[in-house]
């Protein structure tokens, strides 16, 4: 694979919902790095001000924008609008999901579409429409954050969810063959980093370690992938081992 020299030696990073959790942790541990983000969110205004802000008091630079992701038909127009908010953009980190427990017999279509749209259908559009300016450029890095238990092991009423991430694990192998060379695509998949907020999700979270160690070990697994040019269509797991008991 060849390298490409991207001018601007901050290079733009969009993480699709950055406001909360492990998107944001990624943003705030990377803020003091050479990078500028670009932070999306859906419904938590507050909190993407709160990060920018947080960063910006940093010395870094960063830009939100809102976008529901379920409406997967604006997709193409929603990446046009985040490309011109620096120019460009890098480096696509598709973390924004959906997760809940529903039993098998009681889901509806639509709560199997909401799935699979937000989890699956639009990370593969977003990852369609700018790789097109990566390709163009010769440089590009799109990380996918699946989920280690629930694509290695599955569990019961997490069907739809299970699914969703599952065909990210399998999207994330073909669009590096795809992508190749200049554009690397690979996965990292969390174990139980950060407990549920709310909902039955909390009971399968028997152990979580949401520790400073084990959150340096995820942004370290990602730093590894934005300096690579060389690893793609690999998935690194971050649960200690949980998924092979």
């Amino acid at each position: 694979m060849r390298k490409s020299v991207v001018k601007d030696k901050k290079k733009v990073v969009l993480i699709t919902g950055a406001a909360k959790r492990i998107g944001r942790e990624i943003a705030l541990r990377l803020s003091h790095e050479k990078y500028k983000f670009i932070i999306h969110f859906n419904k938590s205004k507050k909190d993407c001000a709160s990060l920018i802000k947080t960063i910006e008091n940093s010395g870094g630079e960063a830009k939100s924008i809102q976008f529901d992701l379920s409406n997967t038909k604006s997709i193409e127009k929603f990446a046009k609008s985040c490309e011109k908010l620096f120019g460009r953009i890098d480096i696509l980190i598709n973390n924004a999901s959906i997760f809940k427990s529903q039993n098998f017999w009681d889901i509806k279509e639509k709560d199997f579409d909401d799935f699979i749209n937000i989890n699956l259908k639009a990370p593969f559009l977003l990852s369609k429409y700018i790789a097109k300016g990566m390709k163009k450029r010769k440089y590009g890095k799109i990380i996918n954050i699946t989920d280690s238990i629930g694509t290695d092991k599955t569990w019961k009423n997490y069907s739809s969810y299970c699914i969703s991430k599952g065909g990210l694990e399998t999207m994330t192998k073909v669009l590096s063959l795809e992508l190749d060379p200049y554009i690397q695509v690979n996965s990292v998949a969390p174990g139980a980093i950060l407990k549920p907020v709310r909902g039955s999700g909390k009971k399968i979270y028997k152990t979580t370690y949401n520790s400073e160690k084990v959150l340096d070990s995820l942004i370290n697994s990602i730093r590894l992938l934005l300096i690579s040019d060389f690893i793609t269509g690999e998935s690194i797991h971050v649960d200690g081992g949980e998924r092979l008991i």
